[in-house]
């Protein structure tokens, strides 16, 4: 064989190793980007999962504390009713107190001023006279 021959497969078998390790390169460069994204899609579910597990906990709490408010509210709400009939009682008297307040009031002034008159009368008609010294 002639030397342009040698040098032209000499060229060559460099050329196919350049290339092969070129593809190497590539090969290990997308073997170690695809290990690093599945790290990070494993690490991301993870976070996912526990961040639902946390909002599950939370909302299942929340539902607790709800039906718990509301059992009290029932309660409440009965209670309430209960005693709204006593309120309404208590303020019916209140008021009659109030009248009957204001109509003592009303026959102390009568009477004072009955009295008053009855004695004007008495003296007036009796002629009954009273002396101060």
């Amino acid at each position: 064989m002639s030397d342009d021959v040698q040098a032209a497969l000499r060229d060559m078998a460099r050329s196919i190793g350049a290339l092969e390790s070129t593809v190497k390169t590539m090969t290990s460069t997308w073997q170690q980007q695809e290990q690093s994204a599945s790290s990070g899609r494993r690490e991301l579910h993870q976070k996912v999962d526990a961040l639902r597990a946390d909002v599950s906990a939370k909302v299942d709490g929340m539902r607790n504390d709800m039906t718990l408010m509301g059992g009290q509210l029932a309660t409440a709400i009965k209670d309430i009713s209960e005693m709204k009939p006593v309120v309404e009682a208590v303020e019916v008297v209140k008021q009659r107190a109030v009248g009957a307040s204001w109509v003592s009031i009303w026959l102390y002034r009568i009477a004072i001023i009955a009295s008053g008159g009855a004695a004007w009368v008495v003296v007036k008609y009796l002629n009954i006279s009273v002396a101060l010294k």
